[in-house]
């Protein structure tokens, strides 16, 4: 086994562990505290890359099975079983991270139960599971192999072509849908990636990316394991040359620089070009049927951005796998996969992130947690599919050596020491465990990463007018603001004692504490319990100086002989019932003093209830919509349904 593919396994272990921590903070803090998502920008990193690009780049099981059962192409059965593979890991890490990715994880099994025909999602939540189902039950033939369950292996044998049709035709049906999803946001997504085409632009760059990224694999599982189907029988040198790629050996002219296996690829190549190429004609018909041409040359960089898509993505495969030289290539043939699996999956970036940018006038930029997560599924993934290669006959040879040993990973030896002592797959692991799980801890414990609370901190208010009649609430400043009229508020409750609705509690000495001096965060609590600074003030109040003058301040709030935590101290009250406006005696006993709610909360708690009861009493029900305060809602929703309303000539 190739050191490269050693460091390939310990570098796999690194991510999915960090995934694995980065997972669990997720599951217990929630959506707000772990990811950098906003109302702007609501889909993130887990639902692009990994469930949309992913079942994307997962299309071979679909594509190949088209090929072998359905058009009878027997010659790429050989590729059958990694294509299942592929197809199998694939949608499994979808739903693995569409699991992360909803909001409630404990409700994943409501489309099971309460269904929405008339949304998207549902027929792509279904195709999905189905599918991933439809591989499990392909997958599992090869696993059996290696026990005495014969009869289960024999009768889905007998199955396959039934199961086979039936996934192709739930592959096919989803791969259009997600397209379709992107149809109702014609107001948000660029132009340059808007079309009514998508569902056909989604299903056919998964079709051709798909097929690519099985080639791309197909010869790295060659160069890892077994190099002689794809690199040559006698991968000998020839005289007077090097090779100038480290780790793939120079063949030998002799028997034309490739294995049997390479016309097999070659043609799956081919194949997967035509369909590429028939894309590429079809996305610029497109952009100058539409006009979004223009905006190619615009200023800013999603012009470029989706050049690079187009170009390095579709035409740069196109054009090499055209070129005989580079198709008989294992090395040319591999760049020119990697080239197209690399565009489709930006293309699904750029269509579900990159171009909501401009419309959201904003930018989003996945928290570490995000990245850990997105990449430790993928590395999962990676390990599962090596686990699979190197223990069952996945690529149907009879040479190929199966259970030559339980799957190990590797850890690269840095001296005798590891040369040795960690030569076990499990020391190795498990040296990696310790070293990873308390930094990746460290790393994303929402309380290590940000100690105020949160990662989204509160911008005060801004004044409309020099008086400060109006002030402009924008905490995150991202746009969605509220004009809000304090003195016509401030009247119309009452006059100068109307101030306690709003400001329901002040900090010592002020009468009207802002609402971002507490609640500093737009969607985490935030604790605001300043322990040095009472340590401080106690001490000065005995007539001391310094934070602990006399080490007699902590049994001022603590009781003497007794556990000194958040738990067992006194009430905030004891000491503070006279301090702040309104007074403390007055608050509410239940309210925790020390932890402010987000800002978003705080607000909408606030203003929400009063507009719903005030819009029953004066009969406007629209009060207590988000369009009532948020004008810049108001405008969008009144620009679409100006879009869309049909005309009255």
């Amino acid at each position: 086994m190739a050191k490269s593919n050693r460091l390939l396994k310990d570098v796999l272990w690194i991510l999915a562990l960090w995934g694995l921590v980065a997972g669990g903070f997720r599951l217990w803090f929630g959506l707000g505290a772990t990811t950098n998502l906003t109302d702007a920008v609501p889909w993130g990193l887990w639902k692009i890359l990994n469930m949309i690009a992913g079942v994307a780049l997962s299309t071979s099981g679909f594509t190949v099975g088209f090929l072998v059962y359905v058009l009878r192409r027997k010659r790429f059965l050989p590729l059958m079983r990694m294509a299942i593979l592929v197809a199998f890991l694939g949608y499994g890490c979808s739903c693995l991270a569409l699991l992360f990715d909803i909001g409630l994880p404990h409700r994943f099994w409501h489309p099971f139960v309460m269904w929405n025909e008339h949304s998207f999602l549902f027929e792509v939540f279904w195709c999905v599971i189905l599918y991933f189902t439809v591989t499990t039950i392909e997958v599992v033939p090869t696993i059996l192999e290696r026990t005495r369950a014969e009869r289960i292996g024999k009768f889905l044998h007998g199955i396959a072509f039934g199961v086979v049709v039936f996934g192709i035709s739930l592959s096919s049906l989803h791969h259009s849908s997600l397209g379709s999803l992107f149809l109702v946001t014609p107001e948000r997504l660029h132009e340059l990636w808007y079309s009514e085409l998508l569902p056909v632009f989604f299903i056919l760059s998964a079709m051709g990316g798909g097929m690519m990224v099985l080639v791309l694999l197909r010869i790295l599982v060659a160069r890892w394991y077994d190099p002689e189907p794809i690199f040559g029988a006698t991968p000998a040198p020839v005289e007077g040359a090097e090779s100038t790629v480290p780790g793939f050996p120079t063949l030998n002219r002799n028997v034309r620089g490739a294995g049997r296996e390479m016309p097999m690829l070659a043609n799956l190549a081919t194949i997967s070009a035509f369909i590429l190429g028939g894309y590429f004609v079809l996305k610029v018909v497109d952009l100058v049927r539409t006009g979004a041409w223009q905006f190619l040359a615009g200023h800013g960089w999603p012009g470029p951005l989706y050049a690079v898509e187009l170009l390095g993505g579709v035409l740069l495969p196109v054009v090499l796998v055209a070129c005989r030289p580079v198709r008989r290539s294992p090395l040319g043939l591999g760049v020119a996969a990697f080239c197209a699996a690399a565009g489709l999956a930006l293309n699904r970036l750029n269509v579900g992130i990159f171009g909501y940018w401009p419309g959201a006038e904003t930018t989003y930029v996945p928290s570490l947690a995000e990245w850990s997560v997105g990449l430790g599924v993928i590395a999962a993934a990676g390990l599962a599919f090596l686990v699979v290669v190197e223990n069952f006959a996945i690529l149907e040879r009879k040479n190929q050596p199966v259970g030559a040993g339980v799957f190990r990973a590797a850890f690269d030896a840095f001296s005798h020491v590891y040369r040795n002592a960690l030569n076990s797959g499990l020391h190795r692991v498990s040296l990696i465990a310790v070293i990873m799980l308390p930094l990746a801890w460290v790393a994303m414990h929402p309380s290590y990463r940000d100690v105020t609370g949160g990662g989204r901190p509160v911008q005060p208010s801004q004044g409309v007018d020099v008086a400060r009649a109006v002030l402009r609430i924008d905490g995150d400043r991202t746009g969605l603001s509220v004009d809000f009229n304090h003195a016509d508020h401030q009247r119309r409750l009452g006059g100068d004692q109307a101030c306690v609705t709003c400001h329901h509690l002040a900090v010592p000495g002020d009468k009207t504490t802002p609402c971002s001096r507490c609640h500093r965060d737009m969607v985490d609590p935030t604790g605001i319990f300043d322990h040095r600074h009472h340590l401080t003030a106690v001490a000065a109040k005995a007539g001391g100086h310094g934070a602990l003058a006399g080490n007699g301040t902590c049994t001022e709030c603590h009781q003497e002989g007794a556990a000194r935590s958040a738990v067992l101290v006194k009430d905030c009250r004891s000491c503070h019932e006279k301090d702040g406006w309104p007074a403390l005696a007055g608050a509410d006993p239940t309210v925790d003093l020390a932890v402010a709610t987000s800002f978003q909360t705080a607000m909408h708690a606030v203003c929400v209830e009063c507009h719903k009861n005030e819009a029953v009493r004066v009969a406007k029900p629209g009060l207590g919509d988000c369009g009532a305060c948020h004008a810049d809602l108001r405008r969008r929703e009144d620009s679409l349904f100006a879009v869309v309303a049909p005309s009255r000539d």
